[in-house]
């Protein structure tokens, strides 16, 4: 197998469980070339990974151009997908139609899909489906169960992720010099996402002012998509509040820098957390209505209420109350910090 194709067209907790996979590949095949497809926003996150020979961005349609213009443009970069002649393809999620159509257009001689979300298309789209056995229940696991059917070594199973020394330049520009990243700051990530998956902002005051308390500096992080619950926190302390700062950030470069810097994270069910992970450091994570099976900590812990109707699916408009995550003590999460070692 000398060229293979892995698709992941998924969100950046997901993404980055896939490390692994696309490790055992080079590490079982040295010469294998190895290229992910994987939407705009995650490129950077595996650019720098040397066990990747090639980022493919998945294309987007511009409002500016026409549905003929955006039409030819993909048929385009599909065709450029076949030209490579592909000896495998693997669709790592199989859960939409973006991903299914790349992997057949790919024409690669084995084409492999995941058969827990299966299509009556399926059948003709890929020539391996593989079921993951029940006792595989974490992600990164049920990642490396696809590379190793097909005869792949996987003996690092946890996901790793390369830093770079542009990563930490970056990271320092952001937080400034005066920050001992090896004794002091703790990164915490008030938002996830989606509205139901959030603690309240009162509770993350508390926590924060008791991390404050054991003489942590506290570096408060947040995405595009999490202004609201950085706002609402930010509100409730002291403008330049001593200790403590404070960055709305989109760079994912960036963002992989202050954690290789800090000594952990502490957040809810988000991508950030899984980021931290890869990268070595250790964490705290609150899940609500999000999977605490598939999508537990390798490196930390999780608390959780433990309502009789978590887990579910109803992230953002179904539940009416989100229970699950107002019903986590404060002090559970400062005891799971300082039994990890994050606080003391």
């Amino acid at each position: 197998m000398k060229k293979v194709l892995f698709v992941g067209l998924r969100a950046m907790g997901d993404m980055v469980l896939t490390l692994s996979a696309l490790r055992a590949v080079q590490d079982s095949c040295p010469d294998a070339k190895v290229d992910y497809l994987v939407e705009s926003g995650m490129a950077v996150l595996f650019q720098e990974e040397p066990f990747v020979r090639r980022v493919i961005l998945l294309p987007r349609s511009g409002k500016s151009h026409s549905r003929i213009s955006s039409l030819s443009s993909y048929i385009k970069f599909l065709l450029s997908i076949r030209k490579e002649r592909y000896d495998v393809a693997i669709d790592l999620f199989s859960r939409g139609p973006r991903s299914r159509l790349i992997v057949w257009f790919s024409r690669a001689a084995r084409r492999v899909g995941v058969a827990d979300h299966t299509t009556w298309l399926d059948r003709w789209i890929y020539t391996d489906r593989i079921c993951f056995p029940n006792v595989l229940t974490q992600v990164y696991d049920q990642m490396l169960f696809l590379v190793r059917g097909l005869g792949f070594r996987t003996d690092f199973p946890q996901p790793r992720m390369s830093i770079s020394a542009k990563n930490i330049q970056k990271a320092i520009g952001l937080i400034g010099e005066s920050v001992d990243p090896k004794t002091e700051y703790l990164v915490v990530f008030p938002g996830s996402g989606q509205t139901n998956k959030n603690w309240p902002a009162s509770n993350w005051e508390k926590l924060v002012r008791s991390i404050r308390r054991t003489g942590v500096h506290v570096v408060v992080m947040a995405g595009p998509l999490d202004r609201e619950p950085y706002e609402q926190l930010k509100r409730l302390f002291e403008p330049e509040e001593a200790g403590i700062q404070w960055f709305l950030q989109s760079d994912l470069s960036v963002l992989k820098g202050v954690l290789a810097l800090s000594r952990g994270a502490v957040g809810n069910d988000s991508g950030p957390l899984h980021l931290a992970q890869a990268l070595g450091k250790k964490v705290v994570v609150l899940f609500g209505p999000g999977d605490h099976v598939s999508y537990r900590p390798y490196l930390g812990s999780f608390v959780r209420s433990g309502l009789s109707c978590s887990p579910c699916q109803a992230f953002v408009s179904h539940c009416p109350d989100n229970q699950c995550m107002k019903t986590i003590p404060v002090e559970d999460v400062l005891e799971k910090m300082l039994r990890e070692g994050l606080i003391v």
